[in-house]
């Protein structure tokens, strides 16, 4: 992410030092390493991050899709494995749809579609909203994007004079079924909503049946229009996506 290189690193390991001095010799654009400790946890899916070479400092600019991002990585979720999962669902979006992002982070979806038209972002970590409010200026689309801070889930409430949405995005999978009814009350007849989700399976067929029968029991006024798988995260563990419409 950006000039910082993050690597995982296996419980115990030695030789940290050592692997951030062949990192900084061999990725010249690289000024800080860590290592990862663990997985992403919590409400805010951060990671537990231990400084094993080069500069001592967190945060940096990231730069992406023709976009650069600010944001510290040891307080705010950020994936460059995305990118182009961001510029796909950000090539749908067409001119003048009032668009919806539940969990924006510092911006990354947000503000790519926020170049085609408006976008109400939402953000409840406060330090990944700080950092959205400064990549709107730094990508000039201040006037194209909504910022609401606070939990996703009063949205209804919050949102209740701006809805319905024509397109709903839900991009954290570790949570996103606890807010489906939510998004379903925001969205427009004919609306999308973009259902992210990290599902179990032997493999991506037996993870698309895992997310369609949790919809199924969650949400049962929805139709799925597809499944496409985003990532692999684990053994047996994906990311997927499921493009939904009212039924």
């Amino acid at each position: 992410m950006g000039d910082i290189a993050i690597v995982k690193l296996r419980p115990g390991v030695d030789g940290k030092e050592e692997i951030a001095k062949a990192i900084l010799a061999e990725m010249r654009n690289v000024r800080c390493v860590y290592g990862q400790e663990g997985g992403i946890e919590g409400d805010y899916r951060l990671r537990k991050l231990l400084h094993i070479g080069g500069e001592k400092r967190t945060t940096t600019v990231h730069k992406e899709n023709g976009l650069r991002f600010k944001l510290d990585v040891e307080t705010c979720y950020f994936s460059p494995r995305l990118s182009t999962e961001r510029l796909r669902i950000a090539g749908q979006v067409a001119k003048g749809e009032r668009v919806l992002n539940m969990f924006a982070g510092v911006g990354p979806y947000s503000i790519l579609i926020a170049k085609r038209t408006k976008v109400w972002s939402c953000e409840l970590n406060d330090d990944a909203f700080k950092f959205h409010v400064e990549n709107n200026r730094l990508n000039k689309v201040e006037r194209q994007v909504e910022m609401v801070e606070g939990d996703a889930i009063a949205l209804p409430q919050r949102l209740a004079g701006e809805a319905p949405f024509d397109r709903i995005l839900m991009p954290h999978p570790s949570q996103s079924n606890l807010f489906l009814s939510a998004a379903v009350s925001l969205l427009s007849p004919g609306g999308v909503i973009h259902y992210y989700r990290h599902m179990t399976g032997r493999d991506a067929e037996e993870a698309e049946h895992n997310v369609r029968a949790e919809l199924e029991a969650v949400a049962p006024g929805l139709s799925v229009r597809s499944v496409r798988k985003v990532r692999a995260i684990g053994p047996r563990y994906v990311e997927l996506v499921a493009d939904l419409n009212l039924a």
